[in-house]
């Protein structure tokens, strides 16, 4: 039997063998954008997540994709196509969007990467007792997006992310034009059919613009021997630092600064090589702050500035360049003290010069509390604060106005030591916050259960919104190159212990290209991440347009909505956070769904303009 166009849709729709229904989410998102040839194009804005062999409904359909962004800001969608019969050497052109009085959204600002499946066998929290705060699936996942086009097969979704910049100096205004989805012509196809589907594209300029520099101290690690040989080079670490910038995020490491010891003692610093790649991310790309170099476990004496001091007692053995760093009563030595002394002096006065020093973090001792391992005879929070302690007031005899860093909930045994909190614990998150605000300090809280593969698009964007509810002004994410020469056999994290729990992508946003290309590709959630940033700026630019006017104006309909936005929209969004390895009990759920968060953020940027209507 022949099939008509027509038919073959409808028996995907009724179930062919093979073909899935999309799930809630995607179905109320995507939109038909375009029909061609045997195929359609399907528009998600919101993004969604769209699995390889998800049958998208065919009921809803549009004239085309209409985006709304701030000046400054990266706003991204998803297009869709599932063809009947074989499509070759796919790829997405964008072409000039303007205004109607000739304003100019340029064609470089419109990137489209394919996006690529990872196959997860198992769901995320596999041989976990608790339950994973999003829902989880098997099946192809979108997740590696690549910069080459592709091929669609029959029965098989390709699909493309598609990002629009909007430049700072945009025009506030209507901007309009087309996208075009392209495929090569094979003989068997009818000579007059086009090879291409005009999507209609419109993107509506807000009047105001995304802070240029984050409000947020986001840190992403990133360790570059995880990389291949052939992407360990200068110009792929300065262009994936660009990227973690562009994405709201500080990488740590950057390149070290060289560090040599004499025979006779004396310590020489060339800082050259990490003046010049903060000086890229703090001056030119208005990066928020950064970590001081101070360890490496590395023979090649490359430095990272997240982690450094081991637990007590294994401190009386960690050697820093050759120096053992503490004695058997947590004091430091004195070797140690002239040799990390003289260090500390050379890059305060590099970071004083430059006018970084209100800018930058110097590390102390990771997860200093040791309720999470179980007993361990000296290795008590006890000692491993008292070694902070003694390091903490070296640093601050040294090294005058550099700000201390740990990743810790406050405790009072560290009182007046440290000036940024990173909480692993959340359960304490309401007191660290009422506590920053009475003494000064910063708090931000790391939480590894928000960026798995078989997620829904929303968990990653969450971090924004749990940053606001928690009063945070940032997250860290211990590792982002984890995995990364095997990435594309199986990106699973498996725990070492007896159990064996599963989840996939955790300490993992980053694939190698295909074919030894020569670049780093990125992920659909560290792009999700970003889109949190962008959540968490519209809150913050929110309540410091309230914060600027006067009493009488606060009591307008609009600066009431914007009160009651702040104080209860992140409640939308997120539920309870913890680490289900080994937390329990009942939690609040999290929004399932990015379209909960598109309405709040389309919500925000109309109240942004009724605030403030003439805003530049």
């Amino acid at each position: 039997m022949k099939l008509s166009l027509h038919g073959w849709w409808l028996l995907l729709a009724l179930g062919l063998p093979g073909a899935v229904r999309a799930d809630a989410h995607t179905a109320q998102t995507a939109t038909v954008v375009a029909e061609g040839w045997h195929h359609r194009v399907w528009a998600l804005y919101p993004v969604e997540k769209v699995k390889a062999d998800e049958v998208l409904p065919a009921q809803n359909s549009g004239a085309g994709v209409t985006l709304t962004a701030a000046r400054g800001e990266f706003e991204p969608f998803v297009l869709v196509l599932r063809s009947e019969v074989p499509l070759r050497k796919v790829t997405v052109v964008a072409g000039d969007l303007r205004t109607a009085d000739g304003a100019q959204l340029k064609a470089a600002s419109i990137t489209a990467q394919r996006m690529a499946y990872i196959h997860v066998d198992e769901p995320s929290g596999s041989r976990i007792k608790q339950a994973m705060p999003y829902e989880t699936g098997v099946g192809d996942f979108p997740d590696p997006l690549l910069k080459d086009g592709g091929d669609a097969r029959p029965g098989h979704n390709l699909q493309f992310l598609v990002t629009v910049q909007v430049p700072r100096e945009t025009k506030p205004g209507r901007y309009t034009g087309v996208v075009k989805l392209q495929y090569q012509r094979e003989n068997w196809m009818p000579a007059g059919k086009d090879v291409e589907d005009a999507i209609p594209l419109t993107v509506m300029v807000r009047s105001f613009a995304l802070p240029e520099v984050s409000p947020l101290l986001n840190t992403c690690v990133a360790s570059p021997q995880h990389l291949t040989a052939w992407l360990q080079k200068p110009d792929v670490l300065a262009e994936l630092h660009r990227n973690f910038a562009a994405h709201g995020q500080t990488p740590d490491p950057l390149p070290s600064p060289v560090v040599k010891l004499s025979k006779e003692g004396a310590l020489t610093v060339d800082s050259a090589a990490w003046e010049k790649a903060a000086a890229e991310l703090l001056d030119k790309k208005h990066a928020a702050h950064l970590f001081l170099p101070v360890w490496s476990h590395r023979k090649t004496g490359e430095m990272q500035g997240v982690y450094f001091l081991w637990h007590y007692p294994a401190i009386t053995k960690q050697r820093w360049f050759g120096t053992v760093i503490c004695d058997e009563q947590g004091a430091l030595t004195a070797e140690f003290q002239s040799h990390f002394g003289a260090y500390l002096k050379h890059m305060h006065t590099v970071l004083q010069r430059h006018g970084w020093l209100d800018r930058v973090f110097i590390t102390t001792m990771d997860e200093p509390y040791t309720y999470h391992t179980g007993e361990r005879a000296l290795d008590t929070p006890a000692n491993n604060y008292r070694v902070i302690g003694n390091y903490v007031r070296f640093v601050r005899a040294t090294a005058p106005g550099l700000r201390t860093f740990v990743t810790a909930d406050p405790t009072p045994e560290l009182n007046g030591l440290i000036d940024h909190w990173c909480l692993r614990n959340l359960d304490h998150a309401a007191a660290a916050r009422e506590r920053a605000e009475k003494h000064g300090e910063l708090v931000t809280f790391c939480d590894n259960y928000r960026t798995f593969i078989d997620y829904p698009a929303v968990s990653a964007r969450s971090l924004g919104w749990l940053a606001w509810k928690l009063g945070a002004r940032g997250w860290l994410t211990y590792e982002t190159l984890g995995s990364f020469t095997d990435a594309w056999e199986g990106p699973a994290f498996v725990y070492p212990h007896f159990s064996g729990g599963t989840v996939w992508g955790m300490g993992q946003l980053f694939y190698p290209a295909p074919s030894g290309s020569g670049y780093v590709a990125s992920s659909l959630r560290w792009e999700m991440m970003r889109e949190g940033c962008d959540d968490y700026a519209y809150l913050w630019l929110l309540r410091e347009r309230l914060r600027g006017l006067t009493p009488e104006q606060r009591t307008n309909p609009a600066a009431q909505a914007v009160q009651t936005l702040l104080d209860t929209a992140a409640d939308a969004v997120v539920g309870s956070s913890e680490d289900p390895e080994v937390k329990s009990g009942p939690r609040k759920a999290n929004a399932q769904s990015n379209l909960t968060v598109h309405q709040l953020r389309e919500r925000m940027g109309d109240l942004l303009e009724k605030l403030e209507p003439q805003a530049k």
